[in-house]
């Protein structure tokens, strides 16, 4: 057998697994696979500030029971569960753009600073206009959006009532999505390793596009 066949040989049997390539590079694919995936023909992200003012009831039987509250008391907030979004409105432009006004629903959780258990779940409802790649049959999605930040104060005590006004800073990510046929070079299936206790290397999460 020839020297260079012995090292086409021995490349083949290199067990490729998921990481780093090494410094002289990954050994070339073996197959070319046709996968079904969720690819993304645009995106774009904006950061957005909204104001919503908020009523609660307060006092037995209310949604916050415990304590009192004055004007200006801080009210935790948090986000309660994925931001979304829906097309209200598709204006084709040039090619397979369009633009999209968008009904963006941010859910939140308010919490009575007296009792961190008494809550209150709210949503926080604004529309948004981009211009994106969007050919028709293509899902728009707004789920990788965060809330960077929420501040909530009690603005005025009722009677049973209280105002709270919440302002929020939404980093907004807005996908276009198509589910397509791809080609891809391959090395076959993923064969997992046994478990470790010390862990290896993992790579650092993406960073967040906002900041």
């Amino acid at each position: 057998m020839c020297p260079e066949d012995k090292e086409v040989k021995a490349k083949q049997q290199v067990v490729v697994k998921p990481g780093i390539c090494p410094p002289e590079g990954c050994p070339p694919p073996t197959r070319t696979e046709c996968i079904q995936v969720d690819k993304v023909y645009d995106s774009c992200y904006q950061v957005v500030s909204r104001a919503q003012s908020i009523t609660v009831t307060t006092g037995v039987g209310g949604e916050f029971v415990t304590g009192t509250f004055t004007v200006g008391q801080l009210i935790p907030c948090a986000l309660s569960a994925p931001i979304s979004c829906n097309v209200i409105k598709r204006v084709p432009t040039t090619g397979n753009f369009a633009t999209l006004t968008l009904a963006v629903t941010v859910p939140l959780i308010l919490s009575n600073p007296n009792a961190l258990t008494e809550t209150v779940t709210t949503t926080v409802t604004f529309t948004q206009t981009v211009t994106l790649c969007d050919p028709e049959g293509a899902t728009v999605d707004c789920s990788a959006s965060t809330l960077m930040s929420c501040n909530c104060i009690v603005a005025v005590v009722g009677v049973g009532t209280i105002t709270v006004s919440c302002e929020i800073e939404v980093c907004l990510v807005v996908n276009t999505i198509y589910r397509v046929q791809l080609l891809v070079p391959s090395y076959g299936f993923c064969v997992p390793s046994p478990c470790i206790a010390a862990p290896g290397i993992c790579l650092p999460m993406p960073p967040e596009q906002c900041y």
